[in-house]
């Protein structure tokens, strides 16, 4: 054990004068009182009163984004730390005059080793914690779901610090690669990785953040819109029936995301006005706010859905706060259930080809827009921010009342 008494000492180019009463260790006890000379060799090796005790070579000051760090290698591992100090003259001094003895102080002492460094599993949590007021409780499930299962199987007993890029890059393509993702949710994946080793940053546990050099996958093509046609929609509706068959009316009468469907209360839905007031969504068993703001709206309730939702009434509305109610009693935990334990046989037992549950909103977009409603109503019934989103996806499902002709037609 080193007992230091530090006072400001001196600075002499890489000699350092630091009054000291110490015991320790390395390389053999020792015991030394009154002043010793700290000095940095051209080798890396530190030196007191002549003794070679340890290699490290001198800190170094590093500017990054107008924040200072230091640098140095301890026994031949390169240690980097952000100081969380801004990069002025005076700042510049104190680390030069005060922080880097006491660190040199701190390396000898044994100090500076007995920092731990948490795992990833360990640190998650105070990353979490950390963002769980700014984030919806979806967003906060749907990412520890995200962490549990793509993250902390590869990582989550890994220190911080022990962390590399290539490390990422291998997990990257694994995911990818040999687990079948989408580049697009590899990249969600590693957005989430990102945030917590960017907070381990923030907290001065690891000086860089190894996700921001690992590059993100490059965008592949967007799954095709698949939408059904009038008469698969009468197929798959003649082949379900009770509250399957109102919960698919709904979903292909409204274009509402099967989250907002299963959040559906009869307190938002009127049926003298003949609309749906979109609200809540659910999702893993959280109830949350829609999507986005434009998401929040009221749907026309067109006439054969009226039908569907009267009918729906009559099996719910006595029962449950939701329209749409599970095996026992209370609203679905997610839209997976009503795919796994429905949609797949429904399309089975309508014999028509699989697809996923997703395209019943992509059908109601397409055939308003085939049929040549107001591109302006159907962005409003989508929950679209704008009529931009709408064409963007959907343009080709636009029709062309006149053939187009070219000015070469006539050459």
């Amino acid at each position: 054990m080193i007992y230091f008494h530090l006072e400001l000492p001196p600075v002499r180019t890489n000699t350092l004068e630091i009054p000291l009463q110490t015991m320790f260790q390395r390389p053999a006890q020792i015991i030394v009182t009154g002043f010793a000379k700290i000095k940095y060799n051209t080798h890396g090796y530190l030196y007191i009163l002549g003794i070679k005790m340890i290699q490290m070579t001198e800190p170094k000051l590093i500017v990054r984004d107008t924040k200072l760090h230091y640098s140095f290698v301890l026994d031949g591992q390169r240690i980097r730390k952000a100081l969380n100090l801004s990069n002025t003259a005076k700042n510049r001094n104190l680390v030069k005059s005060i922080i880097f003895p006491q660190l040199t102080v701190d390396v000898l002492s044994g100090k500076f080793f007995k920092k731990q460094i948490q795992t990833l599993d360990e640190y998650s949590n105070v990353s979490f914690e950390n963002h769980r007021l700014e984030r919806k409780p979806m967003t906060t499930h749907d990412y520890i779901n995200i962490y549990n299962r793509h993250i902390s199987p590869y990582f989550g007993k890994t220190k911080l610090d022990e962390i590399s890029v290539s490390d990422i890059n291998q997990w990257k393509n694994t995911l990818f690669g040999d687990k079948g993702l989408s580049s697009k949710r590899v990249n969600i994946i590693k957005k989430v990785f990102g945030t917590i080793l960017n907070d381990s940053v923030e907290d001065e546990i690891i000086s860089t953040n190894p996700i921001r050099k690992s590059k993100a996958l490059p965008s592949h093509q967007i799954k095709d819109i698949e939408p059904f046609s009038l008469t698969e929609i009468n197929k798959i509706l003649n082949a379900c029936e009770g509250q399957n068959k109102h919960i698919i009316a709904t979903l292909f009468f409204t274009g509402m995301r099967t989250g907002e469907c299963i959040g559906l209360k009869w307190s938002d839905i009127d049926f003298d006005k003949r609309i749906i007031l979109i609200r809540r969504t659910i999702g893993r068993g959280v109830e949350g706010l829609p999507k986005t703001h434009s998401s929040i709206r009221a749907i026309d309730m067109a006439d054969i859905l009226w039908k569907h939702l009267k009918n729906q009434f009559s099996i719910t509305s006595e029962t449950g706060t939701y329209v749409f109610l599970n095996q026992i009693g209370t609203h679905y935990f997610d839209s997976s259930k009503l795919r796994d334990r429905m949609w797949k046989k429904t399309l089975a037992n309508a014999q028509v080809r699989y697809r996923t549950i997703y395209q019943t909103r992509h059908t109601f977009c397409s055939l308003n827009l085939q049929n040549g409603e107001d591109i302006l109503w159907i962005s409003r019934m989508m929950g679209h921010s704008t009529p931009k989103t709408t064409l963007e996806r959907y343009s080709k499902y636009i029709p062309r009342e006149t053939k187009r002709t070219s000015v070469f037609d006539n050459m």
